[in-house]
């Protein structure tokens, strides 16, 4: 009898510790319904000049919990982020800027970033949501010129990756008052092994950053920097209830 007493309260405090932890609420950003064809990108139309070339602007979400920063010129996107539904793993150059998956990780739209200008994400619901992580993944352009040693340019300035080659990205989160908080990083090639299927990439250890920004890193350089295109995708960006 007493081992039944025992057995009971054990399972009743179980079931009880079970109530009584509540799981976080999660929220993803969402451009879906943003781009009403199929083979588009967002550019903006209006912004802070910079530079006397670049225009400087951000966008928010659908659920209004972030704002990415946008670098455009007449000729197209300058930089930061953008968001597309475009699905060419083929073509080599700048000017595609389709993830190498061709889709989305879920649904259609997904974000395409360069840090040819700051590439930063900044959390509009502080209060309520912290950083938790997104899918990531090269983009066509940095893919290809990795994979085959193709850039699209007529000189060829990448090169194709052989074993000790890398190419990372890293993310830093800052507070408010712009003091860093740690860096993440994530390996978009290793190698010949260059990513091209999304992977998650966690963000916990910068949870709590106000604002945070990516740059990247590669084995392919010159005197003039990187030579590896800079330009990755996201999608999924997920923010966790505090």
């Amino acid at each position: 009898m007493k081992k039944l007493t025992y057995l009971l309260v054990a399972v009743l405090s179980m079931a009880l510790w079970s109530c009584s932890d509540d799981p976080k609420s999660e929220v993803v950003a969402c451009f879906e319904n943003e781009l009403k064809a199929d083979n588009t990108t967002f550019l903006a139309t209006e912004g802070d000049p910079f530079n006397d070339y670049y225009q400087v602007t951000s966008f928010k979400d659908c659920n209004d919990v972030a704002a990415f920063s946008h670098y455009f010129a007449t000729w197209g996107f300058g930089g930061g982020f953008t968001y597309t539904n475009t699905a060419d793993t083929t073509t080599p150059g700048f000017s595609n800027l389709s993830a190498i998956t061709g889709t989305a990780q879920t649904g259609k739209v997904y974000l395409t970033a360069s840090i040819s200008n700051e590439a930063r994400i900044t959390n509009l619901q502080p209060d309520k949501y912290r950083f938790k992580g997104a899918y990531v993944t090269n983009s066509t352009y940095a893919y290809l010129a990795m994979h085959d040693g193709n850039d699209g340019s007529t000189s060829a300035y990448a090169k194709k990756f052989a074993d000790g080659d890398w190419f990372t990205l890293t993310v830093t989160g800052y507070t408010a008052s712009d003091t860093p908080l740690g860096s993440i990083d994530f390996q978009l090639a290793k190698g010949t092994d260059v990513l091209s299927s999304w992977q998650w990439f966690d963000w916990s250890a910068i949870a709590d950053a106000a604002y945070i920004v990516f740059t990247m890193s590669s084995s392919d350089t010159n005197e003039y920097g990187m030579v590896t295109p800079g330009y990755f995708c996201l999608d999924m960006v997920t923010f966790i209830e505090r």
